[in-house]
């Protein structure tokens, strides 16, 4: 789910500190690495957004069907439900974060 950026994904770079007063004669290097990763963002628009999309589609399509049609109120109900359900799926398969997500936002 993760890859490494295409350009240079890691950088090291090395850091002398100055000496500390127990050794006064000694410098105290240190090496800074820096790794850059990208989350794959594809599964997650294919597998929830595409499904988020149809129910709600399906959802409006009661406004099209005839007034007559009695299965207007039941697929309306059933497009939520499926919708509902979905969301409790994907927020427990979604990764914790400490920010408030896009996802959590909708």
């Amino acid at each position: 789910e993760f890859s490494f950026l295409p350009r240079d994904p890691i950088q090291c770079r090395i850091r002398v500190y100055p000496p500390y007063p127990s050794s006064p004669d000694e410098d105290w290097p240190v090496l800074l690495y820096n790794v850059t990763v990208r989350r794959a963002w594809q599964p997650y628009v294919r597998g929830y957004l595409t499904v988020q999309t149809i129910l709600n589609v399906v959802g409006f399509s009661a406004f099209w069907l005839p007034p007559a049609c009695g299965e207007r109120m039941g697929l309306s109900i059933s497009a939520i439900l499926a919708a509902v359900a979905s969301e409790i799926v994907i927020s427990a398969n979604l990764p914790q974060a400490s920010e408030y997500t896009w996802f959590q936002k909708f």
